[in-house]
């Protein structure tokens, strides 16, 4: 059996570095630098999942990290995290034959439909991915229009050889301090001259921010929409791309072929390090005194009469 190593291990100092693994301790040493909130230590670690025992992992500066096979030393795909001005946390990873260019980025310009996009702002409603606190029941009369979703992207690839083939995952994920954030997955198989332009499958995640009584962590719920597009790879890298950090400039607005719209009731966060939930655990409420009418202060006996002689 293949055995694996949670990424948790390695997110905090508070979290034990595994000895012996060194894909662990790379990661490790790393992570505890970036200075992440709890609920971006648990999200990194859900999103990057677990690493197999026969993969190895190097460090390649600016937090990027290469994966190969532990047997073959083959490429086998790489990952990126980078803190944005913002405070979140960017990850990007790709699997298959292809490399991380992380100077230049893709926008997907999907067109989604009022209905969808309406819910997927509601279940964000008061997250920081959205900015904010939602308005109070006295606001809603003259709040503002509910914020628009952010521009998703995905970092620019390039091909690990001139003709390459065979599987190709990326993906992109961004996490606000409360746990908030969206990921954004592509899946294609490259073909060794071009590929389908039906070939294409995109998968959006949507996450609210994390919740803690003390005793388990949870999201309210998620949402991900899955879509292919009807576009092939090189065309998706040749139109769409920009300077990495910067508001891409869609050519067109590209309707999917296909649209599933799933959403998810109350999601839990499982194996929650006792460290970290002592972390998540919301400030107690201050008791306030009950306000009553005052108690009346009595007045001051009158001093005694003196003595007669």
């Amino acid at each position: 059996m293949v055995r694996k190593v949670w990424i948790v291990a390695v997110c905090a100092a508070a979290l034990p570095l595994q000895a012996g693994h060194a894909a662990v301790n790379i990661v490790g040493q790393a992570v505890q630098k970036l200075h992440l909130s709890p609920q971006q230590l648990l999200s990194l670690r859900d999103f990057l999942g677990a690493f197999s025992r026969g993969v190895q992992v190097e460090g390649s500066g600016n937090n990027l990290f290469i994966m190969r096979d532990a047997a073959s030393m083959r490429y086998a795909g790489a990952f990126a995290l980078t803190v944005l001005s913002d405070g979140s946390l960017q990850i990007d990873r790709v699997s298959g034959p292809a490399t991380l260019v992380r100077e230049r980025s893709v926008l997907v310009p999907l067109r989604l439909n009022p209905k969808s996009r309406a819910q997927v702002v509601a279940a964000l409603t008061g997250s920081q991915l959205l900015g904010g606190v939602p308005a109070s029941s006295e606001d809603v009369a003259v709040a503002p229009p509910p914020p628009a979703l952010p521009q998703e992207q995905l970092a620019g690839l390039a091909p690990t050889e001139t003709a390459a083939s065979g599987s190709l995952n990326e993906s992109r994920a961004v996490f606000f301090r409360d746990g908030s954030g969206w990921s954004r997955t592509l899946r294609v198989t490259l073909a060794q001259n071009t590929a389908p332009a039906d070939a294409l499958r995109i998968a959006d995640r949507y996450y609210p921010a994390m919740q803690s009584d003390g005793t388990q962590v949870w999201r309210d719920s998620a949402i991900e929409i899955d879509s292919d597009l009807p576009m092939a790879f090189g065309e998706l890298q040749a139109r769409y791309a920009c300077v990495s950090r910067s508001a891409c400039t869609a050519q067109r607005a590209v309707a999917p072929s296909a649209f599933h719209f799933v959403r998810w009731g109350r999601q839990p966060v499982a194996a929650v390090p006792p460290s970290l939930l002592a972390q998540l655990v919301p400030a107690a409420t201050p008791v306030q005194p009950e306000i009553g009418t005052p108690e009346p202060v009595p007045e001051p006996a009158p001093p005694p009469s003196p003595p007669n002689n």
